[in-house]
């Protein structure tokens, strides 16, 4: 009986989430088009905490100057940390793509750079968005708290520690579990995954 209702919540999710792809396709595209250099992600933060109110979240901006935080509480049960990094990076897009960034605009030092999403933060915030709805809509099928972090500055070492000194642990329920992803080559519609550190800033890995 378990296998048989875990079935149908799983066909229920997989429609859902067909419907949802040409939503998710477009905000991709948006946010590929215009992307922002780290610490500078104010439009990309706009979107993020729009689409969060738009499905219920109580959500604070401004985190760490441009941090996002949604927050979901529906019942008893753990508390979950979502997070996804959304800043681009100092490089001209020669992609040819005709949704590829053309932006032009100044670093922190004052030098004209051409930006581009280059390392997949415009995938990562928009998995969030994607995530964040299905668990608004879906709030028959779990319970407890679900916090939605956008990460600002992921690429110069800064946004998340601007977030925890700003109290994002301090504000917000503390979480049994954090989730991050990253985009990497390998075979569409696998996901690989592994506990501990991976991917992280060397100096949080080594004394």
């Amino acid at each position: 009986m378990e296998i048989a209702k875990i079935k149908a919540f799983n066909k229920n999710v997989d429609s859902f989430i067909d419907k949802l792809l040409p939503e998710l396709e477009d905000i991709y595209k948006d946010l590929h088009r215009n992307p922002e250099l780290p610490m500078q992600e104010m439009r990309t933060a706009k979107i993020a905490a729009d689409y969060l109110t738009t499905y219920q979240y109580e959500v604070t901006t401004g985190i760490g100057v441009t941090g996002v935080v949604g927050l979901l509480k529906n019942g008893e049960g753990p508390t979950v940390m979502l997070r996804a990094d959304m800043d681009a990076l100092p490089i001209t897009e020669a992609t040819g793509l005709p949704y590829a960034s053309t932006l032009v605009t100044r670093d922190e030092e004052g030098t004209e750079v051409g930006v581009s999403h280059a390392c997949g933060h415009d995938l990562h915030a928009t998995w969030l968005m994607g995530a964040a709805r299905l668990f608004s809509e879906h709030r028959d099928k779990w319970h407890g708290t679900l916090l939605c972090v956008f990460q600002p500055g992921e690429e110069i070492g800064r946004g998340a520690q601007g977030m925890i000194d700003d109290g994002l642990m301090d504000r917000f329920p503390k979480p049994d579990i954090i989730l991050g992803q990253h985009v990497l080559v390998g075979d569409s519609g696998t996901v690989r995954y592994r506990s501990g550190y991976h991917a992280a800033f060397a100096n949080h890995c080594f004394p």
